[in-house]
């Protein structure tokens, strides 16, 4: 008689298209997993997880496979099969930690690509080499784009999301809208002349039934037909009213890379220098825009030269 297992099937696409150009479609890897289970397994159940536009540098952002991990855990499945060890991780130090992991809660893992049966044909030294290899292509691209950033934010081009109370045309310029615009100049007035505070000015938006930045944007988006998966809270945060007090952007203040991240899919930290462009006007009435290098590690600017814009 056959034995048969329960099996997972744990399928993922990168948000970068170059890293998974051999890994077409979570439907194409739920092929060949299923496929090898046919084929390898009959008779055993398989359970498909999945995670769409997910890094493979970490764990922790996957709600798929977190959730997998949940039942590997708790013996819900004998066996996890992937399509390849790219698909489980791309990050070699975490990646073999997590495998061994798996592996002493009883879990047999499967990579069909790379013909590798863990822990029953224990090459340890093909696994390490195989994760050291999918690593690669990643720290690789993450230099790169953190390059093609880096130029733009000195050249002054906007990256991020525009700023409440505004949106970016198909111009790539900034364009005030009226009603949020309306709201901004309300926080300011209510803290500058009438001494509120950010938790005061916060619940009395939220009273007002006044849409949070989220909202406005989520709001946008659907009347244009597109779809947005993202939850919206109808309160206002006390950090969202500091974040646009705090912002120079609203007196001209045109600023860049003022947040880094210290590792991929780490957490933001201060960096030392940020690019800061300055819309100013001179005596003769002329507009100028004044591009910076601030470094507040050595306290002081580097102007990059002043450029008149009338």
């Amino acid at each position: 008689m056959t034995e048969t297992f329960d099996i997972a099937g744990y399928c993922r696409i990168s948000v970068d298209e170059e890293l998974d150009r051999d890994n077409v479609s979570i439907e194409n890897q739920k092929a060949i997993i299923r496929d090898f289970v046919n084929r390898r397994f009959p008779g055993s159940s398989l359970t498909f997880y999945e995670d769409r536009d997910r890094s493979g540098y970490t764990f922790e952002q996957r709600e798929g496979y977190q959730a997998m991990r949940k039942g590997l855990i708790r013996h819900q499945y004998d066996i996890l099969v992937v399509k390849d060890f790219s698909r489980f991780s791309r990050r070699n130090s975490r990646g073999l930690v997590e495998l061994e992991d798996l592996r002493d809660a009883g879990v047999r893992i499967i990579s069909v690509g790379d013909n590798i049966d863990f822990p029953n044909d224990d090459d340890w030294l093909k696994i390490q080499f195989q994760f050291l290899i999918n690593e690669m292509p990643v720290t690789d691209t993450s230099k790169k784009v953190k390059n093609v950033i880096r130029r733009r934010q000195a050249d002054g081009k906007w990256l991020c999301a525009a700023p409440y109370g505004y949106i970016i045309n198909r111009q790539k310029e900034f364009e005030i809208v009226p009603t949020e615009a309306e709201i901004v100049r309300q926080i300011f007035d209510l803290y500058n002349n009438q001494g509120w505070g950010y938790k005061k000015i916060a619940n009395y938006l939220t009273e007002q039934g006044i849409p949070t930045p989220r909202m406005s944007e989520q709001m946008r988006k659907e009347a244009a037909g597109e779809s947005t998966s993202r939850k919206t809270k109808a309160a206002w945060a006390i950090v969202t009213v500091q974040g646009i007090l705090d912002n120079d952007f609203y007196i001209g203040t045109f600023r860049q890379a003022k947040y880094t991240r210290a590792k991929i899919n780490g957490k933001d930290v201060k960096q030392g220098v940020y690019f800061v462009l300055v819309k100013a006007k001179g005596a003769d009435g002329r507009k100028y825009n004044i591009k910076k290098d601030v470094n507040l590690l050595r306290g002081y600017t580097e102007s990059n030269g002043v450029n008149p814009t009338e």
